[in-house]
């Protein structure tokens, strides 16, 4: 799969472990990259031109909310353009939380899932996704 980072905000020690693992026994090639806090996913992205595979979200993050952190980045003209697509997933589902997080244009909101098979099975459904689609400035003509 990818090779570009996965850049994961949020969650505890063991969310960061079984998303590494999860992704890690899938087949996925990319390095996954911690951030405690929005302002250090922000600080990372505007510090470097690589652009990753997609950002993985936890809604409830230390400083700002995940919902905050998406309206930053879509604020920002020049980290809009990088059209990453943002993701969350999350411990909870509020249905106003839902709402707004498609009203900022995240490209997609789950619930994490109950036993580590199930992580494996939405992840694998979430990298293939986004191997497969074409977004600017990267193309994949494969088949």
């Amino acid at each position: 799969m990818g090779k570009d980072a996965i850049l994961y905000v949020g969650g505890d020690v063991d969310d960061k472990y079984l998303v590494a693992s999860a992704l890690s026994e899938i087949g996925c090639g990319s390095e996954v990259i911690n951030f405690e806090n929005g302002y250090q996913l922000i600080n990372y992205l505007r510090e470097t031109d690589e652009r990753p595979f997609f950002i993985l979200c936890d809604l409830n993050i230390p400083q700002i909310s995940g919902l905050e952190l998406k309206e930053k980045i879509n604020a920002d003209e020049q980290l809009k353009k990088r059209s990453i697509p943002f993701i969350f997933l999350s411990d909870s589902v509020n249905p106003k939380d839902v709402d707004e997080a498609y009203l900022s244009l995240v490209q997609g909101f789950y619930l994490k899932p109950p036993t580590f098979e199930a992580l494996k099975d939405q992840l694998s459904f979430i990298c293939g996704y986004w191997e497969r689609a074409i977004l600017p400035g990267r193309y994949n003509w494969r088949t």
